[in-house]
């Protein structure tokens, strides 16, 4: 039962006709069955290739991880299968092409998975990078927040002449003249031409004298609350200025790039002879098995299946070789 589940789970995977397999010889069956297993091997590598690479740079939730995942085991089985289910002449330029995407698949495959295990040797390589970085950057910026400090110091040293002046101009002239005027309507009686007596109504504006509190008294409390608001952004510019650093090294860790890492990681490749030699095993060890699947196709021996899906196709073909005649 079990055997007969793993025949039709190998089929199901290579795109074999369990039909046709059943009816076959053992050496065919073990053919899927080999077939299964190195598709297995690369698809399980590669689902955790795109598990690694999702989490670590794309950001991507558990969700997203194992999607994309899923995506790339789809994409290993298909390319596999272009090899495994060639039957009859074979195809020098798809052995080529197979070749070439193999050996893309296993330096992609090597880099990722070096990236997870140098992971501590890469961090420790970018904090001295990131130092690096943030020694270039300071200068910038620490000059930037400086001349902002001083604009902030200018305009609140104007502001505090500014109230002085008019506290000054204020304790000199508490008081300063200032006139009310009154408009008063008069009604008064007087003659017309013809001597006849009317009543009329005279308009006058009465100014009288008075001594006000001086009005630039008002602008001193608009001064205050404007120093105190310069004052706090000088604050929080001194609180930046000091953890700048900090910040710029917080920015810098917060952006893991592919790239940078990548670069990362070949500096410490060619520094190191031991993690090159450990590079150079998982490499070939991706590049064999990428191409296992390639030799075991086209360098074993024609089984009884790829025959007998031979066999049917000349059928085939001499059937509708006739038909052509008879029409």
């Amino acid at each position: 039962m079990i055997k007969d589940f793993w025949l039709k789970f190998g089929c199901f995977l290579t795109g074999y006709n369990y039909t046709i397999l059943k009816n076959s010889s053992e050496a065919s069956a073990k053919s899927v069955k080999k077939y299964t297993s190195a598709i297995l091997i690369v698809s399980i590598l590669w689902g955790f290739i795109g598990y690694m690479f999702s989490i670590r740079y794309i950001k991507t939730d558990f969700i997203g991880a194992i999607s994309i995942s899923l995506v790339m085991i789809f994409i290993v089985i298909q390319i596999e299968r272009q090899i495994i289910l060639t039957v009859g002449r074979k195809n020098t330029l798809a052995k080529i092409i197979r070749v070439a995407i193999a050996f893309v698949m296993a330096i992609i495959g090597s880099v990722i998975i070096d990236q997870t295990i140098f992971k501590e040797d890469i961090e420790k390589k970018k904090v001295s990078e990131i130092q690096e970085d943030v020694n270039s950057i300071l200068p910038a910026k620490t000059e930037q927040l400086d001349v902002e400090i001083a604009n902030l110091d200018t305009l609140i040293l104007i502001k505090e002449l500014e109230r002085s002046d008019i506290i000054n101009e204020v304790t000199a002239r508490p008081f300063i003249k200032g006139s009310i005027s009154e408009k008063r309507n008069i009604k008064l009686e007087v003659m017309d031409e013809q001597g006849i007596k009317r009543d009329t109504i005279v308009s006058r504006t009465d100014l009288t004298l008075k001594d006000i509190t001086n009005p630039k008294a008002q602008m001193i409390p608009s001064i205050d609350k404007q120093i105190t608001e310069l004052r706090n952004q000088k604050s929080e510019k001194e609180k930046s200025r000091i953890n700048i650093r900090q910040e710029i090294e917080n920015e810098l860790k917060e952006k893991t790039g592919f790239l940078d890492e990548l670069d990362t990681l070949f500096s410490i490749l060619f520094s190191s002879i031991i993690a090159l030699i450990v590079w150079l095993c998982l490499f070939i060890f991706f590049f064999l098995i990428e191409f296992f699947v390639l030799v075991s196709k086209f360098f074993d021996d024609t089984n009884d299946y790829d025959k007998t899906i031979m066999h049917q196709m000349d059928i085939k073909i001499k059937m509708l070789e006739k038909l052509g005649e008879q029409y």
